[in-house]
């Protein structure tokens, strides 16, 4: 069961089922770029309840083929099939809901490739879409007119689909692939260590409970 986190500002609460560290894989391919897997890996977050959220993604690309990978299988196997070979791709920005209107978005993302792209969209429940409104890129930024996202939360999975219009080439799809929820340590370390503290808890109320009978009985 998915539980709002702590410390989120109202204006995020569409949102956020989102909010978390998240690692996967997918498949990449473009006219002009050979077909590759890819490591996933995204973190979104949220600070002192700020009214948006902070956006981290990287993309790696995989030593394994395409069609070497089992690309049914949840995120947290599915990654496991793969062995990083080199950073291809990494971004930063921010999501927000707009202040006009609930479940329309806002967005800005910059990649170190010299770009900047502006997104508008709108989330529906564990839905999300944005394309973009405005793509900047400085005299030797890649060239990408267009950009669209999908993304779903399917089975506490988060599957997305990236198309983009660059080179010349129409819009198309560009990546897909599915990432599942990193657990926090501390979360799995407590939640394994809970039930061992009840057992000792009810250990202990046992032997108080026989030692409060046994000076009944005397």
């Amino acid at each position: 069961m998915f539980v709002i986190p702590e410390n989120l500002a109202p204006e995020t609460y569409p949102m956020a089922w989102l909010v978390g560290t998240w690692r996967g894989y997918g498949v990449l391919g473009y006219p002009g770029i050979d077909d590759a897997a890819v490591i996933c890996d995204l973190e979104i977050s949220s600070d002192e309840q700020l009214p948006y959220l902070t956006v981290r993604s990287r993309w790696t690309i995989a030593n394994e083929h395409p069609d070497e990978i089992d690309k049914e299988l949840p995120g947290a196997p599915g990654v496991a099939q793969l062995s990083p070979d080199r950073v291809w791709a990494e971004a930063t920005g921010y999501l927000r809901q707009s202040s006009e209107k609930e479940g329309d978005l806002e967005a800005m993302m910059a990649t170190p490739d010299g770009r900047v792209s502006l997104y508008i969209g709108q989330i529906n429940g564990p839905r999300m879409q944005l394309v973009s409104d405005a793509m900047i890129r400085c005299a030797t930024g890649a060239e990408v007119s267009a950009a669209a996202i999908q993304v779903g939360l399917v089975e506490s999975d988060m599957l997305f689909a990236y198309d983009m219009a660059a080179f010349g080439e129409s819009m198309r799809s560009y990546c897909a692939g599915r990432l599942s929820r990193v657990q926090d340590e501390a979360s799995e370390s407590a939640s394994q260590a809970a039930p061992e503290a009840e057992d000792v808890a009810d250990a202990d109320a046992r032997e108080k409970a026989g030692e409060a009978q046994a000076k009944d009985e005397d």
